[in-house]
């Protein structure tokens, strides 16, 4: 990879091999009283976008993991998929608890030999009428463009 000389990187010049890896960690916590989560079950899926507007897509599973008393999931190693790499294909993540409202992370992003950590706050029960929260990685555009109002990426509403 190529970096610049400051802390940002230049998107146009990195060029990733999509046989390398990098890892995954998440951390799930009570949104409330700030306590860990132990045993709540996160799962990785494989999203695939096809058609003229990416308005298909099919979903695999690539893992299934459980959080820790400390509410953390085991450090996982991942193919590297993310926006720089040509193609359809995002990781898309599930988060659900007993008791607690689920939550969905939405465009994860992994890159080679980079540990990607996502800490995810549940509601429990009860405390609000928010049925499920979704967590959505912005795009390239959006990232370089954040007033940018044209609706550039289909997959997004």
């Amino acid at each position: 990879m190529k970096y610049l000389n400051h802390k940002y990187m230049d998107y146009d010049c990195i060029y990733l091999n999509s046989n390398e890896f990098g890892f995954l960690q998440l951390s799930v916590f009570h949104n409330v009283v700030d306590t860990p989560i132990e045993g709540a079950e996160v799962t990785i899926y494989k999203i695939s976008y096809s058609g003229l507007y990416n308005e298909k897509a099919e979903g695999r599973r690539v893992g299934q993991y459980t959080t820790d008393k400390q509410g953390y999931t085991p450090k996982i190693e991942l193919p590297v998929l993310n926006e720089l790499l040509p193609g359809e294909h995002y990781y898309y993540i599930t988060i659900r608890a007993d008791g607690f409202n689920n939550a969905f992370i939405m465009n994860v992003q992994v890159y080679s030999n980079i540990l990607t950590s996502y800490r995810v706050n549940l509601i429990h029960y009860g405390y609000s009428d928010v049925e499920f929260n979704f967590m959505i990685q912005p795009t390239r555009t959006e990232m370089h463009n954040p007033t940018h109002q044209h609706n550039l990426d289909s997959r997004r509403p």
